[in-house]
């Protein structure tokens, strides 16, 4: 990219965004606020307070990013079920997990259809890691030695 390209982007007027309300009160009547808010402010400095166990996104939710990859039919309807109810993939499935890990009896039979369909999909890549040998070895025998 030029100097005089380079500049222009740098020197580019921006549009200016209004700042946003940050306030915590809610604007909507239909939202209810707690009668128990405390509306004074102390002007004693305050100790700090112990780190409780907040719920997750309060105290800073670590996250790991990773790639799931799923049957197409099934990444299908997990997308349409995550788009009706305004969820993400990834909170569905760690709301599914943290359920089923507490009914042992529902838990038993999700590992038994996970234990199938690994099965399936090991057979399959070694199906395919079969086909592409036989090809790789059919390529090689046609092609005369040098």
């Amino acid at each position: 990219m030029s100097n005089d390209a380079l500049e222009r982007l740098k020197n580019r007027k921006r549009p200016v965004v209004p700042d946003r309300d940050s306030s915590l009160l809610p604007l909507t009547p239909d939202i209810e606020v707690s009668q128990h808010i405390d509306t004074h402010k102390s002007t004693k400095p305050t100790e700090p307070k112990k780190q409780e166990s907040l719920p997750s996104g309060e105290a800073g939710l670590k996250t790991k990013q990773s790639t799931l990859r799923l049957e197409a039919q099934l990444s299908e309807r997990l997308s349409q079920i995550t788009h009706a109810n305004n969820l993400s993939r990834e909170v569905l499935i760690e709301a599914m997990f943290e359920y089923y890990e507490t009914d042992g009896e529902a838990w038993q039979k999700i590992l038994a259809v996970a234990k199938k369909k690994a099965d399936i999909r090991i057979e399959i890549a070694n199906q395919k890691r079969a086909k592409s040998m036989m090809q790789r070895y059919l390529d090689s025998s046609l092609t005369p030695d040098i």
